[in-house]
């Protein structure tokens, strides 16, 4: 297994967010910048040659290798047995203010043309133009809870807000002018997942509980969620798995990470059906999983960035990271391991060592 990683020299990066041909960063004095993904793939191709056109297939494309002649030719001189690390400078298209009254920004998605950022003052929402940016109008950012939040998720038409103490918050059909109004399941919320025809809700990192959601099908046959609640009576509601382990919902299998491996609980969660994926390198406990399109799995620990695959390890990042995202559900992002760190934002491709 190897990576090849290209790290933009952008030091105000917070966060970022990958969505159709941007992508889009979030900086500490509130700003958003936007980057053109096929901008950043031709700044690949004339700065590093061969290593750039792998770098811009590998982190971006949604065609086979054979879909360009040049890149295919560069694809078979690469050394597939070793990493490569690129720099490049930061060369956005657009930067728009994201004016918000807010000490931490915790969390952002852009989801149906929109960015939704969580903060310690709420959770805010703009609509974005095609160039990117954030409308010019000095009302363009808007509330859609006052509530301190911890994390968002999106999916099945709706936004989810954990609040904390304050419960978990659905905004259910955020695609459309006449939205759901606001539902709210009054549970303790750090995390939540909305996706794969369900929706769960993490008290802690290391505990689930799959809610009851309310989903209707659309005129084209997607689902939509409308609305969760707790568990009925006789069902399982809060599951602890394991004190200082995380835990998430991935492509309708729950997922277990702790110090010594990634295990898959299944779609039950029951211990019985434990499974491990991967055996952890370093031992240290996870601040945060993901898994990659390619099914190589992320973790995030107090001084490094992992990626696993079985027994196969490798570390893309040495140092803490401020996010890391991956991008499983996009088959354009679905290699890409994207993470805001020291100096800049580094974007990372993994292969498997069986992956061409």
């Amino acid at each position: 297994m190897h990576h090849i990683s290209v790290l933009i020299e952008e030091p105000r990066a917070l966060d970022v967010f990958a969505y159709r041909g941007h992508l889009f960063v979030l900086t500490f004095e509130g700003c958003l910048i936007t980057y053109s993904v096929s901008q950043i793939a031709s700044s690949l191709d004339e700065e590093h040659g061969d290593d750039g056109l792998v770098a811009a297939y590998a982190l971006f494309s949604s065609k086979g290798i054979g879909a360009s002649p040049k890149t295919k030719s560069a694809w078979k001189r690469f050394d597939h047995a070793s990493s490569r690390s690129l720099e490049l400078p930061s060369s956005p298209v657009a930067t728009s203010p994201f004016a918000i009254e807010a000490s931490a920004h915790l969390d952002m998605r852009v989801y149906y043309n929109q960015i939704f950022v969580a903060t310690d003052r709420g959770t805010f929402w703009a609509p974005l133009e095609s160039t990117g940016q954030v409308s010019s109008d000095r009302d363009a950012v808007k509330s859609m809870t006052s509530a301190p939040t911890e994390s968002l998720s999106t999916g099945m038409g709706a936004v989810g807000a954990s609040l904390g103490e304050e419960g978990l918050a659905i905004f259910a059909r955020v695609y459309a002018e006449d939205r759901a109004p606001e539902s709210r399941l009054l549970h303790r919320s750090i995390r939540s997942t909305i996706g794969w025809g369900n929706a769960v809700n993490y008290p802690t990192h290391g505990s689930y509980e799959i809610l009851e959601s309310t989903i209707i099908e659309d005129g084209l046959g997607r689902k939509e969620l409308v609305g969760v609640r707790a568990p009925s009576s006789g069902k399982a509601a809060v599951v602890d798995v394991q004190r200082g382990g995380y835990v998430t919902w991935e492509a309708g299998r729950l997922l277990l990470a702790d110090e010594t491996s990634v295990s898959s609980l299944g779609r039950a969660g029951g211990s019985s059906r434990r499974r491990t994926l991967a055996r952890a390198s370093d031992g240290d406990q996870p601040l945060w999983m993901g898994v990659t399109g390619n099914r190589c799995i992320v973790t995030e620990t107090a001084d490094r960035i992992s990626v696993a695959k079985a027994d196969q390890h490798l570390t893309i990042h040495e140092g803490p990271a401020a996010s890391v995202r991956t991008f499983s559900g996009s088959q354009r992002y679905r290699r890409l391991v994207a993470a805001t760190v020291d100096g800049g934002l580094l974007l990372s491709a993994v292969f498997r060592s069986d992956e061409r």
